[in-house]
């Protein structure tokens, strides 16, 4: 497909828009998100360093498989016309979404790696002559090579990881077409990112306008009818920050009502940043889909297969590198005596080996006056005693 007809396609995100009339999803959006938000609060109300930590955990759990249940619905619905019930939207999310965060594992460790291939080259820069050269080449093409990376990153795996997740893929399948789109039609999808980002902008911006106009005239009015006066509904900063403002005033006085305002001015303004979100998400599955159309993305898998087959290969060397190391005998050194000067040199002695001890030989010694006698003698040479 050439460039010029896929650009043809970004007129059609303006049925992006048609998100908001999802209630399925936009209820689902809703829920996910206030009951993140609430998880979140109560556990951090504990006051506790276990209690914000588990909170963050369990509210990050809610809203990320609470959103990818919304996209697995908003893509059926994009490519279908019909989307799945809530229900079945969860189920599959709790069962799929991890494969997004596998997709992002491996976009990292590709730029880990292309990081490490950087540093190896600027460390073959520091040779003496030839480094200076060197670096005159590898400076601009390692910043080239890099830019793209992080542009292609933040522009095509990022936002339409989740895409390809919602559809069905498997991680390698959506690492596969992610990067045959990056390499055929990077520049198209920009642009169509860019029409996304303008349409979101405006429908945000036209909902803000709606909520505040609404807000500031609601808030006069409350003052007047619901109560005024001290700790009264004074402004629309009051009622959105209801909690600070019961701090000063009590909950005398209008305080609940301050409270009240501020909670319900909340959930609304909430409610009006989750209508672009919803329509950012649709958006991004027509942009996968359309970028997908012709592209053959069989090349770019075989790619990253080899890729991956040749990074486990050396892991599987390596650690058998390792285990026979491990596993081979160590011969103990031998012990060299030290040998001081005065004493003489046990190498000059020879070794004699015996099989049994020898007893040293018992001096003959006379019977009668014990003194040593020679072996031939008949008579003691002492007392005159016959020996023998």
């Amino acid at each position: 497909m050439k460039m010029s007809d896929q650009l043809k396609r970004s007129g059609s995100l303006l049925d992006a828009t048609s998100a908001i009339g999802n209630w399925r999803a936009l209820a689902l959006f809703a829920a996910s998100t206030v009951a993140a938000v609430l998880v979140f609060g109560l556990l951090v109300a504990t006051q506790s360093a276990a209690g914000v930590l588990l909170g963050a955990v369990l509210g990050w759990l809610l809203a990320f498989y609470g959103v990818n249940a919304v996209g697995i619905m908003l893509m059926d619905a994009t490519r279908d016309g019909e989307s799945r019930t809530p229900m079945q939207a969860v189920a599959a999310s709790l069962l799929t979404s991890h494969r997004l965060l596998l997709v992002g594992l491996l976009a990292f460790a590709g730029l880990l790696a292309l990081l490490i291939g950087v540093a190896i080259l600027l460390l073959l820069c520091k040779l003496p002559v030839i480094g200076p050269l060197l670096f005159a080449v590898v400076m601009p093409l390692s910043a080239l090579l890099l830019g793209l990376t992080l542009f292609t990153l933040a522009y095509v795996f990022y936002p339409l990881a989740a895409s390809a997740i919602w559809s069905g893929t498997t991680v390698m399948e959506a690492a596969g077409n992610l990067l045959a789109i990056a390499r055929k039609r990077l520049v198209a999808v920009v642009l169509q990112e860019v029409v996304l980002m303008l349409i979101v902008f405006f429908v945000a911006l036209i909902l803000l306008g709606i909520v505040f106009s609404g807000l500031g005239l609601t808030t006069m009015m409350s003052a007047g009818i619901v109560g005024g006066g001290e700790g009264g509904l004074q402004s629309l900063g009051m009622m959105a920050m209801g909690m600070g403002s019961m701090g000063m005033g009590g909950l005398g006085g209008g305080g609940g009502y301050v409270l009240a305002g501020g909670l319900g001015t909340t959930l609304l303004l909430a409610l009006a940043g989750i209508v672009p979100g919803l329509i950012a998400l649709q958006g991004f599955c027509q942009i996968y889909l359309s970028s997908l159309e012709g592209l053959d993305s069989g090349d770019a898998r075989r790619v990253l297969a080899a890729t991956l087959q040749k990074t486990q290969e050396k892991m599987r060397e390596a650690r058998e590198k390792v285990e026979a190391q491990a596993r081979r005998p160590v011969t103990p050194a031998a012990v060299e005596t030290p040998v001081s000067p005065s004493a003489p040199a046990a190498s000059a002695v020879p070794a004699v080996e015996t099989s049994a001890p020898v007893a040293p030989a018992a001096a003959a010694a006379c019977p009668a006056c014990r003194m040593p006698v020679e072996p031939d003698d008949v008579f003691c040479g002492h007392c005159g005693q016959r020996i023998a």
